[in-house]
């Protein structure tokens, strides 16, 4: 079965998008918190879908609340990584899917991790697409995936098998940014297997890009893996 945890905080204008999209795919049964999986066919491709809203001044949880089939868990959390780890927590899948909540799963992504659900030691991101057809934005996502190869890292998107994500202990909490890069180092250590799938994406909003300019955050991005991570996120909405 297929965990997917989505931290938002004041994400009104993409969460609704998101969730439909998942629920959109194909050959797949959702089930909410109410639904024993064990006593669904083993042989079918499970999912559950937790959201995680950190209190705002938006209508994020109101419209997270129209969809029956999501866990719904709402408070005032100290960050993306506290509600990824509730999150988490209260997840009984066998594959963890960590999922930005402005980012769009394509059909098949949902089968693709449950294939994994076997392989204990794996972690790893997938293929992103932009949310705009700009040279600039396709360009960059284009290198972008490709440095996620060649460094194991990630971007609005992590998976990773259940026994890895305890292995680790969770995100650090304590971390405005940089918190994903943690993780899989951590679990890169403990001997997970850094997986990266390239024939199925997912897309994602390239709006802190186009506001914040793409070089400034690329040379962020750069600073945080070879020295620190920035000691604040800074968010767009």
């Amino acid at each position: 079965m297929v965990s997917i945890v989505i931290p938002a905080h004041e994400e009104e204008k993409y969460i609704g998008v998101s969730i439909k999209k998942i629920l959109s795919q194909k050959g797949v049964i959702f089930i909410d918190k109410y639904t024993d999986p064990a006593n669904l066919n083993i042989n079918q491709v499970i999912c559950e879908i937790t959201v995680v809203v950190s209190k705002g001044e938006d209508k994020t949880e109101e419209v997270v609340g129209r969809y029956s089939k999501v866990r719904l868990i709402a408070g005032n959390f100290s960050g993306v990584s506290e509600a990824r780890n509730i999150g988490a927590r209260s997840s009984r899948g066998d594959v963890f899917l960590f999922l930005d909540a402005d980012t769009l799963l394509n059909d098949g992504f949902i089968k693709k991790l449950d294939s994994f659900k076997n392989t204990v030691n794996l972690i790893g991101t997938s293929k992103l697409l932009p949310d705009i057809g700009t040279f600039k934005a396709k360009a960059f996502m284009y290198f972008n995936n490709i440095i996620h190869i060649v460094s194991k890292t990630s971007m609005a998107l992590i998976f990773c098998h259940k026994d890895v994500y305890y292995k680790v202990g969770g995100f650090d909490e304590r971390m405005p940014a940089g918190e994903d890069l943690k993780f899989i180092g951590i679990a890169l250590k403990k001997h997970a297997k850094f997986k990266y799938i390239g024939n199925i994406s997912a897309v994602t909003s390239m709006r802190r890009f186009e506001t914040h300019g793409y070089l400034k955050i690329a040379i962020e991005w750069i600073l945080g893996y070879f020295f620190k991570p920035p000691g604040h996120y800074d968010v767009v909405r």
